[in-house]
């Protein structure tokens, strides 16, 4: 657990924050936090359990993962973010988490696609988050203004609960066309987007650490 801490705030204090700094309108920005990154982290990790546990396909029972193949990986990943994000406002609608922090997660989150999305879309969580970018940004849910992102509020709850409803119902119904479909189109990084991360190059893609350990244990 320290060391799962310990990478965790390197990665929010030296990519995360800086990123959302340059990236994120500065009110939207300074909402970022560590807390919020890991509150979505780890309902994304709740969220990988929920869902259904096998395909309906021909009216028999079928494993998920054979019947979507290859996009298989990247709807998982994208499924938990969504639905964990649906799982986060549940928590405060039902009053469990106070509902004043509900901006800083989605403003931690939107920071934490920035920084995913940089390793590109040939690894499943950038092709998840990418297609995510994507679908919000088409539902007004992200905006690009002035040069700067933000997270349309009034708009990514309703955006949230459509894309989670979609790619659950693409996990249940075990259809391989209708993902590859989806993802073909939304996979895709924009011009804008990647013009912007690209004047944010000076800013560490990830981390990598040093281990006070001898070179050799007897």
């Amino acid at each position: 657990k320290l060391f799962f801490k310990n990478f965790m705030d390197a990665r929010v204090n030296y990519v995360i924050l800086p990123l959302a700094k340059r990236l994120m309108r500065a009110d939207q920005a300074a909402r970022a936090s560590g807390e919020g990154y890991m509150a979505t982290t780890v309902m994304h990790e709740i969220c990988h359990g929920l869902g259904p546990a096998f395909a309906r396909v021909n009216g028999k029972n079928a494993s998920i993962r054979e019947s979507i193949g290859g996009t298989f990986s990247a709807l998982e990943e994208a499924k938990a973010d969504v639905v964990g994000m649906f799982a986060l406002r549940w928590l405060v609608d039902k009053g469990v988490l106070p509902k004043e922090r509900l901006e800083e997660y989605y403003a931690s989150e939107l920071a934490g696609i920035f920084r995913t999305v940089r390793f590109g879309t040939g690894e499943a969580h950038g092709r998840a988050e990418m297609m995510e970018f994507n679908y919000y940004s088409e539902q007004g849910a992200i905006v690009k203004a002035n040069g700067r992102y933000r997270v349309e509020y009034t708009k990514i709850g309703a955006a949230t609960a459509r894309l989670a409803r979609e790619l659950l119902g693409q996990e249940a119904a075990g259809d391989r066309a209708r993902a590859e479909a989806w993802f073909g189109k939304y996979d895709k990084m924009p011009a804008d987007l990647k013009a912007s991360l690209a004047a944010a190059k000076d800013v560490p893609v990830d981390i990598d650490p040093i281990f006070s350990l001898p070179d050799t244990v007897d």
